[in-house]
């Protein structure tokens, strides 16, 4: 067991080299044969020279966002089940690779609030996600979220797909139905529902294994229904209608 961690902790650090490397190789050449030399052409030619770099930045992340989300297509590395917490178990050999892969740029981009690019990663790295999505969040096992249309998931808010108790881990997808929201630095816990229309408020914790029903809003910590709120229309000021 303990020979095989070594192997896998070796195996983690090529595949994050090679992956993060090949993502590097467009971006490096842009900067080094157009770049540099442009900056190098009096003034025009620098002001043109700092416009690129921020372009080659934002080539960089799209480059990363798509060698990461390749790499896990080719590899497989998707995972299910409850397993013991054993790296010779495939499923568990296959997390630690796939955060491996996806993490480091997935804090980047969440970082960076750049919301098109995250959905694109998560999607190619195996999650379901609907039209008009908004990812604010940070998701933590994309192969198994599914989001429905036009759904929103705040800001420093966390899915999380996996759990470990008593030296167990377990994978359970989070399913967000259509027209939901998950209120800013909340939080969904394996297994966890939101049925079409539900809302989580934020900074609420919704525990594993738990269902919002359709068109429900719930809150707190632990996630639990809130009152439906009255809305009372404000009357008029006496005179108000009165010609001036």
């Amino acid at each position: 067991m303990k020979g095989f961690g070594f192997k896998l902790v070796a195996l983690m650090s090529v595949l994050f080299v090679f992956v993060h490397g090949v993502a590097l190789l467009v971006p490096a050449a842009v900067f080094r044969y157009l770049i540099l030399p442009l900056a190098n052409r009096g003034l025009l030619g620098f002001v043109g020279a700092v416009f690129l770099v921020v372009v080659d930045f934002l080539l960089l992340l799209i480059m990363l966002v798509v060698t990461t989300g390749l790499a896990a297509r080719l590899l497989g590395l998707r995972y299910s089940g409850e397993h013991e917490v054993d790296l010779r178990i495939p499923a568990v050999r296959n997390w630690l690779l796939n955060f491996t892969v996806y993490f480091p740029t997935a804090v980047i981009i969440d970082f960076l609030h750049l919301y098109s690019l995250k959905t694109l990663h998560v999607s190619l790295l195996g999650g379901k996600v609907g039209r008009g999505v908004v990812l604010a969040g940070m998701i933590t096992d994309p192969c198994l979220i599914e989001v429905g249309d036009y759904s929103n998931i705040g800001g420093f808010s966390t899915v999380m797909c996996h759990s470990t108790e008593r030296g167990r881990i377990r994978f359970a997808p989070v399913r967000i139905g259509r027209n939901c929201g998950v209120g800013t630095r909340s939080t969904v816990l394996a297994g966890a529902t939101l049925e079409d229309g539900a809302m989580l408020g934020a900074g609420s914790l919704l525990p594993k294994y738990v269902t919002i029903p359709a068109g429900e809003t719930w809150g707190g910590v632990p996630a639990r229904p809130l009152p439906a709120t009255k809305v009372v229309p404000r009357s008029k000021p006496e005179g108000s209608d009165k010609p001036q």
